[in-house]
C-alpha cells in the first residue's frame, strides 16, 4: 500500500517524523512525505531517548519506498497528483503548545487547518478516502479521556493555547463537514523521553483511565495501523500508555 505522510514543527507534527519509521516498518510499499520542513529528518535523537536516528531518506534498504515533497506554503494548493495511488493518508499537521514560550510555532506551526484542508481538496481530487490525523485531548467538546489533566488542557486552549486550539479545531471540523473516511487521534501525553514499547492503548467508555507519557513512535504506530488497516471510522479516539502510568 502507498501511504501518504505529512508533518510540520511541534510536539504533534513531531509524530509524522515518526510515522514515516513506523510505515517502513510495516512494508508500505510506497510512501509519498509531504512538508515544509525535511532538513527536520536530519536532526539526531527526534526524541530524547536511545541512539541517534539517521534520516530514511539516507538509508539505501529505502531506495525506491521514498518520495520528499516539500511545501513552500500549507496555503498553497497540494497537487492531487502527489496523492494518487494511495491507500490512506497519515496527516500530523499543528502543535498544542503556548504562544509565548515557542515564538516560531507561532509564525510557521499553525498549519493543522491550513494544511488539512488543503490534504481534503487533494485527496477528493485523487479518490482518497482513508485519512487519520492527529489532534488533542481536551478540544471540541471531547469527554473521552475522564482525567483530571484533560480539564487543565480545556482551560489552556481557552487561554495561553487558545490559537492552537482554534487551529485545531477548525481542522477538525473540516474532516466532518468532509465525506471523507476520517479518524481523528487524540494522544494523551507525548514524553519526549519516553522510549518506544510496541504497545498502544485505546481508551474506552467505561474502562480504566489510559496513561500519559506515550512514546511518538507509538503513536504513529496507532496511525499508521489505522491508516493500513482501519477500525475506527469518522470519529475520534483517545490513545495512551498502560492504564496507571502517570503524565
Amino acid at each position: 500500500m502507498k501511504l501518504v505522510i505529512l508533518y510540520g514543527i511541534g510536539g504533534l507534527s513531531d509524530v509524522g517524523r515518526h510515522a514515516i519509521l513506523a510505515a517502513l516498518e510495516k512494508n508500505a510499499s510506497r510512501i509519498t512525505v509531504i512538508t515544509s520542513f525535511p532538513e527536520k529528518l536530519n536532526e539526531k535523537n527526534w526524541d530524547s531517548y536511545g541512539d541517534d536516528k539517521t534520516n530514511p531518506f539516507d538509508d539505501e534498504a529505502n531506495k525506491g519506498r521514498l518520495e520528499m515533497v516539500k511545501i513552500d506554503s500549507w496555503k498553497d494548493v497540494i497537487p492531487s497528483r502527489h496523492f494518487e495511488g494511495a491507500g490512506a493518508v497519515v496527516s500530523c499537521l499543528g502543535h498544542r503548545q503556548p504562544g509565548w514560550k515557542y515564538k516560531e510555532l507561532m509564525s510557521k506551526g499553525l498549519i493543522a487547518f491550513d494544511g488539512n484542508s488543503r490534504v481534503i481538496r487533494a485527496m477528493g481530487e485523487a479518490n482518497v478516502e482513508r485519512v487519520v490525523t492527529i489532534s488533542s485531548f481536551g478540544l471540541n467538546g471531547d469527554r473521552q479521556w475522564k482525567h483530571p489533566a484533560a480539564r487543565v488542557m480545556t482551560c489552556l486552549f481557552k487561554t495561553f493555547m487558545r490559537k492552537a486550539g482554534k487551529d485545531l479545531t477548525k481542522s477538525e471540523r473540516a474532516y466532518q463537514a468532509s465525506s471523507l473516511d476520517y479518524l481523528i487521534v487524540r494522544p494523551v501525553g507525548i514524553g519526549e523521553e519516553v522510549e518506544p514499547c510496541g504497545e498502544y492503548y485505546l481508551q474506552e467508555v467505561g474502562e480504566d483511565v489510559v496513561g500519559g507519557n506515550m512514546a511518538k513512535m507509538d503513536t504513529a504506530r496507532f496511525m499508521v495501523d489505522e491508516a493500513m488497516k482501519p477500525t475506527l471510522h469518522r470519529c475520534s479516539k483517545v490513545v495512551g500508555s498502560k492504564p496507571g502510568t502517570p503524565m
